[in-house]
């Protein structure tokens, strides 16, 4: 295995980590088995009050550095993070999801194949608390350009499925720390303002559904405010060349009352209601069966589940089981 612990790293992955100590080792590993790019891990402790500092230094991995944070929300970490790294390509992994095996090298790979891109991104999956039950988001299958869609106000998936390089991020500022949540999104379109982003369909992320995340430590309607703003401001920006929050008139952030940002159940159930229906209407009905039965057992007290898993039956081809298993036992 290639030792770059004392080289200069190609890639700088930045981790926002605040009380993840159930979900921050394995989301380190799965980054840190990636044996063939130079590589650092800027972790940003901002604020931990359980074990995860601890869980960090426990690793002993010259490519991990940990460092304190402002303790200012998610954007300033980020930020914190940005200042330090040393990569001249940027990803970002927050402390309780996952890398796929090998998405670091592919993506580097393509950027260095592509000089003119400032950015490639991927597909997302969803996973439960226990890193099960992965599901496709639903984004795009065919590889493309996706700058038309950033300059709309579309965002087809996850920032932390992008590497983007250093100097576009530098110019776009980071993320803008007025976003208690959202931040992310508004980031991604400024980035698509910058340079030119590639998307590729291969999964380049796995989000965890849980309910100590942001998603589900904040109101609802929080989510939505900060979420419909990033994509107001980028519509201020493409027709005056400027959005409020750079000229100094952010809108004031009402008092959302307390958290509803509902549970990693309901969210889990949800996104496998969504997966059924995209594999049905792929022809997949076998697939479709699949998710709606894991949908079921998300939330087994949920009518809508128990619905969805029925009207998934219902919708599945007369003698799809027996061929089914006739070509299984073909292969035996």
């Amino acid at each position: 295995m290639p030792s770059f612990a004392d080289e200069q790293p190609r890639v700088s992955i930045l981790m926002p980590m605040r009380n993840a100590a159930n979900y921050v080792e394995q989301a380190l590993r799965s980054i840190l088995i990636e044996d063939g790019v130079r590589l650092e891990v800027v972790v940003v402790d901002d604020g931990s009050t359980d074990d995860s500092r601890a869980l960090v230094e426990s690793l002993a991995d010259p490519r991990l550095r940990l460092i304190d944070g402002p303790c200012e929300g998610i954007a300033a970490a980020y930020n914190a993070a940005l200042r330090a790294s040393r990569g001249d390509i940027v990803m970002r992994c927050d402390a309780d999801d996952l890398y796929p095996p090998q998405r670091i090298a592919r993506q580097v790979a393509w950027l260095d194949a592509h000089p003119e891109y400032g950015a490639i991104c991927g597909g997302f999956s969803a996973m439960d608390s226990r890193g099960g039950s992965r599901v496709r988001f639903d984004t795009p299958e065919e590889a493309g350009e996706i700058n038309a869609e950033l300059l709309n106000g579309e965002t087809p998936t996850h920032f932390c499925t992008f590497a983007v390089r250093a100097d576009v991020l530098q110019r776009t500022g980071g993320m803008r720390s007025f976003f208690l949540t959202g931040e992310d999104i508004d980031l991604q379109l400024r980035v698509g303002e910058g340079c030119r982003v590639w998307y590729s369909p291969e999964i380049a992320y796995h989000y965890r559904i849980h309910d100590e995340s942001i998603t589900h430590m904040r109101h609802a309607q929080e989510n939505l405010f900060f979420e419909n703003l990033a994509r107001e401001f980028q519509r201020q920006r493409k027709l005056t060349g400027a959005d409020d929050l750079s000229r100094g008139h952010a809108p004031p952030v009402p008092d959302f009352g307390k958290a509803d940002g509902g549970t990693a159940r309901s969210h889990m159930q949800e996104q496998l209601i969504s997966s059924t229906w995209s594999a049905s209407g792929d022809g997949d009905h076998l697939m479709g069966i699949r998710h709606a039965f894991h949908g079921m057992l998300a939330k087994p007290t949920s009518l809508r589940g128990w619905l969805n898993l029925l009207v998934a039956l219902s919708k599945l081809p007369p003698g799809a089981l027996r061929q089914k298993f006739r070509g299984t036992s073909a292969k035996t």
